[in-house]
């Protein structure tokens, strides 16, 4: 009988060590976690490695050999969003009804400990058809540098999955397509002066409102065009404004934030050019549209695939509906996919769990998604 390590005692370890998204800061933030994630591999059976990405940052990556050298990519991140407000110990897992609580539960030591816990299980003993690589990666709550440095190093050395499963909370079930997103700034500017005289002056926060009243008004309607069957229509928000130094001073500028979201077939940065576009055609006179600061792709894994199929089939095995899902959120799984890699994301928890002040991760679904990670593994190349 296969010994399986404790995958709840697994992950509340995991949650105890601190691994908060740095920003912008130059710390190692995520590398205790990596460096325990190593150790822990390395007394299972597997082989481990750090690779530091910025900043002392390490991703880490474990490989488990297998009979071919057919390989399986598990990928999920290490940081996780700050801790202030939380109504719940952050660092202390708690068990209560059936639920363990802590920053990271479900997004996304849970997956983590699930990708673990099943490697762990194929190196105790049993077939092992393919090879396995969990990546463990940084900076997926900010600008994905982890996962960039990940695909670099996969590049360089040839490593080419043959499908990759990316752990996030989907509620155990395998989501095939999310949207992307496009994220810029829009600044609008005017002489300034003073308040008393506003006549033949442009006013920069007019002229925000106006640009925020056409994108609301017409062009973001017109995206519904561009709907796709599992995640809907790409949409606009204005999502931040700034403007102003004081009740009685015109402002010299005012910028909208925007939040741009795109689905398969739209290119972030070509999203972003035909914009601008129409919005300085619109706004001619002291209107600038920075270049995005975010962008990130959209994902859509074609369900007919050989391992989403497959991927399919173990979850319909285990009692678990094996219909692809689309969210609106992004994951990793894109960045991964424009390498060619059919990927999936999926992992135990709700993503309405995920940055929340009491998160937590059901423990029948942390143990169901060991269960399904473990009997993918198992699957020979040729199962249907």
């Amino acid at each position: 009988m296969t010994v399986r390590p404790d995958i709840e005692d697994l992950l509340g370890r995991m949650i105890r060590i601190p691994s908060v998204n740095p920003r912008e800061r130059a710390e190692p933030a995520e590398t205790p976690l990596a460096e325990f994630v190593a150790a822990w591999a390395e007394e299972h059976g597997m082989r481990a490695r750090l690779g530091e990405v910025a900043d002392g940052r390490a991703n880490v990556l474990v490989t488990l050999d297998g009979d071919s050298a057919e390989t399986v990519l598990l990928e999920t991140h290490l940081d996780t969003v700050e801790t202030a407000g939380m109504t719940v110990d952050p660092y202390e897992p708690t068990i209560k009804d059936g639920l363990l609580y802590g920053r990271g539960a479900c997004d996304a030591k849970g997956p983590l400990a699930v990708f673990l816990g099943a490697m762990a299980a194929l190196a105790a003993g049993g077939p092992r058809p393919r090879t396995v690589v969990l990546a463990g990666v940084v900076d997926e709550e900010h600008v994905y540098r982890g996962v960039q440095a990940m695909r670099r190093e996969f590049a360089e050395q040839g490593i080419a999955p043959a499908g990759a499963v990316v752990g996030e909370p989907t509620s155990l079930r395998m989501v095939t397509a999310h949207k992307g997103c496009m994220r810029c700034r829009i600044t609008a500017r005017g002489p300034g002066g003073h308040s008393s005289e506003p006549w033949g002056k442009t006013n920069p926060i007019t002229t925000a409102a106006r640009i925020a009243a056409y994108l609301a008004d017409e062009y973001a309607p017109a995206l519904d065009a561009l709907a796709r069957p599992l995640v809907g229509p790409p949409s606009l928000a204005v999502t931040m404004i700034d403007g102003g130094s004081g009740p009685n001073v015109l402002p010299e500028s005012a910028t909208l934030t925007l939040d741009r979201r795109t689905v398969a077939g739209e290119d972030p940065h070509e999203v972003w050019r035909e914009l601008r576009g129409l919005l300085l055609a619109r706004f001619p006179d002291g209107v600038e549209v920075a270049e995005p600061h975010v962008v990130d792709y959209a994902l859509e894994t074609d369900p007919e695939s050989a391992f989403v199929r497959g991927f399919a089939d173990v979850l319909g095995a285990s009692g678990h509906d094996p219909a692809p899902k689309g969210v609106g959120h992004g994951t990793d799984a894109s960045k991964i996919a424009l390498d060619g890699v059919p990927a999936v994301v999926f992992g135990p928890g709700a993503i309405a769990q995920a940055h929340t002040p009491a998160e937590f991760v059901p423990l029948d679904e942390l143990h169901a998604a060991r269960d399904v990670i473990e009997a993918l593994l198992r699957r020979t190349g040729g199962d249907r």
